[in-house]
């Protein structure tokens, strides 16, 4: 049989061969996290946080970016009640990006207000609220940098019976420092006193800059001063935070000392290729290129 005869007969065949496909059956998807989440929060009436503690899902982070994309159009508030428990779930934690994305689709600085009704009606709906819910909204403004809405949520803690803690504390604060408002970063830290709380060196530290940056040099040393004798030693964080401010409005001859007393006590100390660089920096900016180059051989 030729090729090409044999080629018509094999084409003739398969034409008339009815051919048998396997059959798969498929059975039919279940809704995922985001889903669920989202079918209680359009369902949910008064206390949602207590509805979604019911939905056996895991929360993470693409669950929580998703539930937010679906809610910020047409139910922000539900969207940012659901964000604000999910930040307080045991084994999920919000992460920086979902600050940030959060803050931008509910449009948090330029309208604050939401984040108060939210608090609103946990009062209306005698929802159980703690600390951790206070620090999600905390964060949120600081991820805005709005001082004091942050001090607004901070004030509305003790009408939950809750005390805020020194972290709470140190992001309202910090939040002032950056905003120039050193009086009332100032008056929180005497508020802490008054319920035991006592700083830390996030605290210091935020005091400490924040006092140089509107220059108030005297105030910041003596902060300095303060913050050894209460058993909190200054850190490489507190020490190059004060030595910048000497740079900018005090001596050069002052800032080596400070430069010298950091090389002496070493450890959480230690001088680093950044803080030199600013010192040396500043010697330049005053027209004192070899002081500068003085540095290095040190």
């Amino acid at each position: 049989m030729s090729l090409y005869s044999f080629s018509r007969f094999l084409s003739s065949s398969i034409h008339h061969q009815t051919l048998k496909f396997p059959i798969f059956h498929f059975s039919t998807a279940t809704p995922s996290s985001t889903e669920k989440f989202y079918n209680h929060l359009q369902k949910s009436g008064p206390n949602v946080e207590r509805i979604l503690s019911t939905v056996k899902e895991k929360v993470d982070l693409r669950c929580v970016n998703e539930v937010l994309r679906k809610c910020y159009h047409s139910h922000p508030q539900m969207g940012l009640r659901f964000f604000i428990w999910a930040g307080c779930q045991s084994d999920y934690r919000h992460s920086a990006y979902m600050y940030s994305e959060a803050c931008r689709l509910f449009e948090i600085k330029r309208n604050p207000q939401m984040v108060f009704n939210v608090f609103e009606s946990y009062v209306e709906e005698k929802c159980a609220v703690n600390v951790k819910m206070f620090k999600v909204a905390l964060n949120l403004f600081k991820e805005v940098r709005l001082a004091n809405e942050a001090l607004w949520v901070l004030r509305k803690m003790p009408e939950f019976n809750l005390r805020p803690d020194t972290s709470a504390y140190n992001t309202v604060i910090r939040l002032f420092c950056e905003a120039g408002d050193m009086d009332m970063a100032q008056k929180l830290i005497g508020e802490m006193g008054l319920i035991d709380l006592y700083p830390d060196m996030i605290t210091y530290a935020s005091m400490i800059k924040g006092f140089c940056d509107v220059g108030r040099l005297e105030d910041a040393c003596g902060l300095f001063k303060v913050m050894k004798g209460h058993g909190c030693p200054p850190n490489v964080v507190a020490y190059s935070a004060l030595l910048d401010g000497v740079c900018r409005f005090g001596s050069m001859e002052r800032a080596l000392e400070f430069l010298g007393q950091m090389e002496k006590e070493g450890g959480d100390c230690s001088l680093n290729v950044v803080t030199y660089t600013s010192v040396m920096q500043s010697f330049c900016e005053k027209g004192m290129a070899m002081e500068a180059l003085g540095i290095l051989d040190r």
